[in-house]
């Protein structure tokens, strides 16, 4: 079995993402942080562990990456009228958040 590491994954692709990774027998750790207005439709398996972090905290999600073979990366302010609201904190999860991502990944090897 491998593990996976789905960031957004209670959102509407990276769900879809997690059911298919748990159908096929995987086990899979999601970091979303439920910030999303649409937070209220968000899905969640069951087989599935979830942490409600924020991806920009990188010693808070570090060590989440120990032991994961593949990281599925989704997390991000995609919608427009929040980025335009709301621009550092854009600029910030996308950006820095993705680096904290990818320094986790490298750190964990």
């Amino acid at each position: 079995m491998k593990k996976y590491l789905v960031t957004g994954g209670a959102g509407f692709i990276g769900s879809h993402i997690v059911d298919s990774l748990v159908d096929a027998g995987h086990g899979v750790i999601v970091i979303d942080d439920e910030s999303s207005e649409s937070h209220k439709y968000f899905h969640y398996n069951d087989k599935a562990k979830y942490y409600k972090y924020d991806i920009c905290d990188h010693d808070l999600i570090k060590n989440l990456f120990n032991n994961v073979d593949t990281v599925f990366h989704l997390a991000a302010e995609s919608r427009i009228q929040p980025a335009i609201k709301n621009p550092l904190k854009a600029v910030k999860t996308n950006a820095y958040g993705t680096c904290s991502i990818l320094q986790a990944a490298r750190e964990a090897g």
